[in-house]
Order: C-alpha cells, then sequence, then structure tokens
C-alpha cells in the first residue's frame, strides 16, 4: 500500500491480536469474541471440529494433490487417510455424514478436477501464504490461497448433502452446487484479488453428483467491479470489529458487552456451541456476569 506504515495497531496489541482474515470477518461477533479473545491459540486449536469442516479439508488436500502433485485419487487418498481414520465425531449424526462424505469422495475430487481442467493448463501450487494491508486497517489480513497458477488463482468449494432423520434412521440427500457463488466465497476472492492483482479468480463448487465453475467470463460477481464493491464490504467488516477493540481499549468485559451473546444457541447446542467444553461455555458467560 502507498505510504501507509505497516505498524500494528494499539487496539489489536491491547487484546494480543496479531492479523485479522476473511473467515473471522464472516463469524458472528460473539464467536470472534469466544474464538480470539476468551480462549488461547491452544485451546482454538483444539475445539471440536464437525464432518463438513474436516471432510472439506480432507478433500481440498486430495484435490491439491491430485493438481499440484499430478498423482492419482488412489495415492491421494492414501494421504488423507489417517486423518479418515482417526476422525473424532462430536456425535452419531455427524459420524454418519462423514462416512457418507468420505465414500463419495473421489466423485467429489473429481468433479474439482474437471472444472479445474476448465482454465488454461498450468502448473498449480497450493496454500501460498500471503500478507496483506488494507488501507484504513492497524492491521494485516492474512490468508492461504487453495490454488495459484501462473494466469489464475481458485478456491475450492465442497458442496456436502443434508443428512436428516426419518422413522428409518437417517437419509442423506445430495444437493446440487449454487447457481452464483456464495456472499462469503465473494469476499474471500475479493482479498485474493488484492494479492494477487495480475491473475484471474476462479471458485469451482463440486459436490459428488454436481459440478460448477465460476470465472469472471461467466460469472459477474467474480469481475473487477464487483470485486472492488465485496472487498469494500469486508474491510467495512474489520472496520467495525476495529471500532469495538478502539473502544475497549483493553478491557474484556466492555468488548463482550459489544458482542452480544446468543445465549439460545449455547442452551439448544447450536452449530457454533456443539461439542463445546462446558468450562469454556463457563468462561465465555462470565464475561457478561
Amino acid at each position: 500500500m502507498t505510504n501507509q506504515p505497516k505498524i500494528l495497531g494499539e487496539c489489536y496489541k491491547k487484546f494480543n491480536l496479531a492479523h485479522t482474515s476473511k473467515s473471522q470477518n464472516t463469524i458472528p461477533d460473539d464467536i470472534r469474541f469466544r474464538n480470539y479473545i476468551v480462549l488461547t491459540p491452544k485451546e482454538k486449536a483444539n475445539l471440536p471440529s464437525n464432518c463438513s469442516f474436516t471432510g472439506g479439508t480432507i478433500a481440498h488436500e486430495v484435490v491439491q494433490l491430485m493438481k499440484c502433485k499430478n498423482v492419482t485419487y488412489k495415492d491421494a487418498a492414501k494421504a488423507v487417510a489417517k486423518k479418515i481414520k482417526y476422525y473424532q465425531a462430536i456425535d452419531e449424526k455427524d459420524q454418519i455424514k462423514f462416512d457418507y462424505i468420505v465414500q463419495n469422495l473421489e466423485s467429489l475430487s473429481n468433479n474439482h478436477i474437471e472444472n479445474i481442467n476448465e482454465v488454461t493448463k498450468q502448473g498449480w501450487q497450493s496454500e501460498l501464504e500471503y500478507t496483506y494491508w488494507a488501507d484504513g486497517i492497524k492491521t494485516y489480513f492474512l490468508a492461504y490461497v487453495d490454488l495459484v497458477g501462473k494466469t489464475h488463482f481458485g478456491d475450492i468449494k465442497n458442496v456436502f448433502g443434508t443428512l436428516t432423520k426419518t422413522k428409518k434412521g437417517f437419509s442423506y440427500s445430495k444437493r446440487k452446487c449454487p447457481q452464483v457463488p456464495y456472499h462469503s466465497d465473494c469476499l474471500q476472492i475479493s482479498l485474493y484479488q488484492k494479492l494477487l492483482p495480475k491473475l484471474k479468480p476462479f471458485l469451482t463448487y463440486a459436490s459428488d453428483s454436481d459440478r460448477k465453475i465460476f470465472t469472471p467470463e461467466n460469472c459477474v460477481e467474480l469481475r473487477p467491479e464487483s470485486l472492488q464493491f465485496y472487498y469494500e464490504e469486508l474491510i467495512l467488516y474489520q472496520r467495525c470489529w476495529e471500532k469495538k477493540l478502539e473502544l475497549a481499549d483493553g478491557d474484556i468485559k466492555v468488548l463482550a458487552l459489544l458482542c452480544k451473546p446468543d445465549f439460545s444457541e449455547i442452551r439448544k447446542n447450536g452449530f457454533w456451541w456443539k461439542g463445546i467444553d462446558p468450562d469454556i461455555i463457563k468462561r465465555f458467560r462470565s464475561h457478561y456476569e
């Protein structure tokens, strides 16, 4: 950035926050408060996973190995075998859905490969790390890009089915890929475009039965003017968080009050709280007492 000092702002230092990311800006504020303020980095790293997150991570790795290392699906599957074997489900439903994801992993991976093959042929690198200092923000964005080539960069998005309980047990229904990219993914690509301004973006969505690739040629959301719009939204999200940090001035109790908690989600063991240690929940709630 032109004439911008790359100095971490005091509001971040007071809460021991070193950087930000797209993902931090697309979760509820109370969950961001829990994950990045209440918990230690080690506690956050040890939070329970779920089938979609772990399954998605495994699918990413398989696709990246197939494209970047030019290995077969069989060899890529061997590389992730331990992650599959030692996955710890949070409940019975989570385990059943994870099993479905694994059973259909080859079809999903091959659909991603077909998508990526539609992009100009080139060598690919995976999970390259980038940092970006945005104007008006007193910290930097940290990002890891799924695929980076000579002319394009891309992000891998998995579309898993839905598991529902029936009288006979659980039923797994397949899902179609979206017809337009999800908003959160557009925010992500908008940031990556700042990191890699000379490359063209793409988004590959795949399920085990459907696939869709978005590029600037077939998707208005990935064109430069649209990505600039999404980028400004992302920066606004971070500015809102930064203002909370400034107002709190290092006081965790004040910051808690600026991040309204959803206690109903805790009571019903909702998505963000499923499998969370009761001691963590107790500590989180203590900041609102």
